[in-house]
């Protein structure tokens, strides 16, 4: 994978500006003009960030920004296939736009990031961390096997455990599905010592809290058998539950015997039980009479309907002028008048069985009021006399009071001191066991835990894997200085990496005349050669599928000579793609400037 183009529209100056990147390219220009631009432009659309500003910050982008818009759109070639990362930046959002969308371009420029990307920050690392880097990235794993058993027992030559064997038992338990190398096997085997001592640590403290939440009570001086302590609040349980329904009861009579008084009191004030006799009496009389005011309404009820139909007929023969309702012949014989007579005196017997009948209905009515009223009456005597009896039953039901002289006040005390004492007891048991526990399980710990520091100290950066990485470290300062020669026309200077087990006593730079000069104190040409030959090497040992290099300035420090060595040995290097910038006019590179 390449960089194929890069367009850039505000950043900076540039506006609307598109460069196509080949494997080699150099963009040259005064100063201002937009060579870093183009560089800046391509990390920002690789990484969502220019290297030297805040990550994750859009105010921080837009600072180089002319009018508060940035647009950065890069054209990768994947073997053939094309992949675009377009990023949009304004003053209200941040727009991604990959294709094919389902592209991962995280893990494309992952391995790059820090070394190539951020290379100030990769290389202003502490020396133990970059000893790690190479360890972990670089370096070609070494052959062999390791004795294991050996390594184990010799880390244990200065620490003081009881039974070395078993301790080199629990340590190859721990190491058993390391693989790989050498160096991969003691790797693997230093992160989990390490992971193993975290643990122990947090056990360790675990154990401790534990230790320090327990309570125990010196001046506890009550029974010593818990099943006695059970016994006595058993007993004394039930001597309370005892006492509590007695009093209890007795609460319950007197207040009854106050509530029986009253009622007694209303009952006797009412009539009592001759009142309710006569108001038995006067139902039955009242029942009676509404009988036989009942029995009258019904027959006055049937004769007056007899009445009605004798005179509708008298009235039918009076409408017919004397024709016989039955024959349909006119009866001479009949006298209209005498049966006009009939129906008015008809009419009298029927409006006096209707006045009659009023009365009666008006009668009955009344009945049916002292009846229910009486019954009323009668149903509150009837309550009461029930709750008068449930009452006096009640009196008979007080408990036996139980046999002993301690007040219910004095019981609770009891039963409160052998609650105490079962707590504190319970408390000293718990803590003897859990202490005799705890204390072997933490000398254990710590034995364990004293061997693990000093495995963790045997095959950390400093230790065995320093020893193990000295053969790859010259083969990599062996090939570096192959690069290092090459641009620089000087089979004399070589790359020399300085590899002990000191703490960050790691280092790295160039043997010049057969003297050591630390990185940081080399010339700015020789750290320009140095950070390409380097750099070469990191590119190379990436598992990025994109190869790329970026430089600024990286030129102004190297002499014309220098520079036509330079651009001779990288155009040999063709699977990594080399993008440069600066202001030196490199004559003898007409052929990848690109002017700015």
């Amino acid at each position: 994978m390449k960089l194929k183009s890069i367009y850039i529209d505000g950043l900076h100056n540039a506006v609307n500006k598109t460069y196509q990147l080949n494997d080699l390219v150099y963009f040259y220009g005064r100063n201002g003009a937009g060579k870093t631009t183009v560089l800046n432009a391509i990390q920002l659309a690789l990484l969502g960030y220019i290297p030297g500003t805040a990550k994750n910050s859009r105010e921080a982008i837009l600072k180089h920004s002319m009018d508060g818009r940035i647009t950065v759109r890069l054209e990768l070639d994947n073997d053939g296939s094309i992949v675009t990362i377009e990023r949009k930046f304004d003053s209200k959002s941040t727009k991604l736009t990959i294709m094919p969308t389902d592209y991962d371009i995280q893990s494309v420029v992952a391995d790059l990031e820090l070394p190539i990307f951020n290379f100030n920050d990769f290389i202003n690392q502490t020396a133990n961390k970059l000893k790690d880097y190479f360890i972990q990235n670089m370096l070609p794993t070494t052959e062999g096997g390791l004795d294991w058993p050996e390594i184990l027992k010799s880390g244990l030559d200065n620490v003081g455990v009881e039974d070395k064997d078993k301790t080199i038992a629990y340590g190859l338990k721990l190491i058993t599905d390391v693989s790989g190398s050498p160096l991969e096997q003691v790797v693997q085997a230093n992160k989990i010592f390490k992971d193993e001592q975290s643990f122990n640590k947090t056990e360790l403290a675990r154990l401790q809290a534990t230790v320090d939440s327990l309570i125990y009570y010196s001046d506890y001086a009550g029974p010593k058998d818990m099943n006695e302590i059970n016994t006595k609040l058993l007993s004394y349980g039930a001597l309370r539950d005892a006492m509590i329904r007695y009093e209890s009861a007795k609460q319950m009579i007197s207040k009854n015997q106050e509530e029986l008084g009253l009622l007694k009191q209303t009952y006797d004030g009412m009539g009592g039980t001759d009142e309710c006799l006569k108001i038995r009496d006067s139902i039955t009389a009242y029942t009676n009479e509404y009988v036989e005011v009942k029995s009258k309404i019904d027959n006055f009820s049937q004769s007056m309907s007899e009445l009605k139909v004798k005179r509708s007929n008298l009235n039918a023969i009076i409408t017919q002028k004397g024709i016989c309702p039955y024959t349909k012949a006119k009866c001479d014989s009949l006298n209209l008048d005498s049966v006009e007579n009939t129906i008015s005196n008809l009419d009298t017997t029927i409006s006096e069985l209707n006045r009659q009948l009023t009365d009666l209905s008006m009668k009955l009515t009344e009945l049916e009021n002292k009846i229910r009223d009486a019954k009323g009456t009668l149903s509150k005597f009837q309550d009461m006399s029930r709750q008068i009896s449930a009452l006096e039953n009640s009196m008979a039901a007080l408990p036996e009071k139980p046999d002993t002289e301690l007040t219910l006040m004095e019981i609770d005390k009891k039963i409160q001191e052998y609650d105490d004492a079962k707590t504190k007891l319970h408390a000293n048991q718990v803590y003897d066991e859990t202490i005799n526990n705890i204390t072997n399980l933490k000398y254990k710990t710590e034995l364990n835990n004293d061997a693990l520091s000093a495995w963790v100290k045997l095959t950390d950066i400093n230790g065995l894997q320093t020893t193990l990485t000295e053969k790859p470290f010259e083969q990599l300062a062996d090939t570096m200085s192959g690069y290092i020669q090459n641009m620089y026309g000087d089979t004399d200077l070589k790359a020399k990496f300085n590899v002990t087990a000191k703490a960050n006593s790691f280092s790295f730079g160039l043997v010049r005349g057969g003297k050591y000069i630390a990185y940081e104190q080399l010339s700015s040409g020789e750290k320009c050669l140095y950070t390409l030959a380097l750099m070469i090497c990191i590119i190379d040992s990436s598992k990025s599928p994109l190869k790329v290099m970026l430089c600024d300035d990286m030129f102004d420090h190297l002499d014309s000579t220098a520079i036509e060595s330079t651009f001779s040995t990288l155009k040999q290097i063709d699977h990594i793609q080399f993008i440069f910038a600066g202001v030196k006019d490199c004559q003898n590179a007409l052929d990848v400037i690109i002017p700015v």
